[in-house]
């Protein structure tokens, strides 16, 4: 009997690192980008994966406590057209807390509907990382993500959330918007508007 209850005992907290993908703090869907969110970097509307435009924003920091944090950062994306996957690759890098946040993502048109499955996994360095005036400081740590990063579906114009880096009490952290639009319902989208 205290063997079963200290196995029971043992095992309800680990329960909560068992958490779907889809419930983690990590990752949320959202309708819209907020209109206070601006467009990241000049590449808006121009990156394609798998017939998939995926344009990113973020929350303005300029306001926030943390602005100092996140002036001076590098970003960068870039989609590994020599993987037959076309896995996008993202990071923004903190140089004022040496650290970096980054991912892969995977995205899949859903043959016969208007939805798009997204796996997002570990950040992989490829050589395929287009050369900017800043490299990335790869002595700086990458953020992990959740270990649980099961695949969820979203429709097509779909705009996925979260919160880049939880950077502190009191401070408010950036939160990074990915839209999704399949290029094949692209046009059926403009010409109903």
């Amino acid at each position: 009997m205290t063997k079963s209850l200290l196995a029971f005992a043992l095992s309800i907290p680990l329960c909560g690192y068992c958490q779907s993908y889809a419930d983690s703090p990590f990752y949320r869907a959202t309708s819209v980008v907020p209109s206070t969110a601006y467009v990241e970097g000049w590449q808006h509307g121009n990156i394609k994966a798998n017939g998939v435009v995926i344009d990113l924003s973020m929350s303005n920091p300029s306001s926030s406590p943390n602005f100092d944090e996140i002036r001076g950062s590098i970003i960068n994306s870039w989609v590994d057209k020599k993987n037959p996957a076309h896995a996008f690759h993202y990071y923004f890098q903190y140089n004022q807390l040496k650290v970096v946040f980054a991912y892969d993502l995977l995205v899949e048109p859903i043959p016969g509907t208007d939805e798009i499955r997204c796996t997002f996994s570990a950040f992989t360095d490829t050589e395929q990382a287009p050369s900017t005036a800043w490299t990335r400081d790869k002595s700086f740590p990458v953020v992990a993500l959740p270990g649980d990063l099961t695949p969820f579906v979203i429709k097509s114009g779909g705009v996925i959330a979260f919160t880049t880096l939880p950077l502190g009490p009191g401070k408010i952290a950036v939160d990074h918007y990915i839209r999704l639009t399949r290029i094949d319902m692209m046009s059926n989208s403009n010409s109903s508007q």
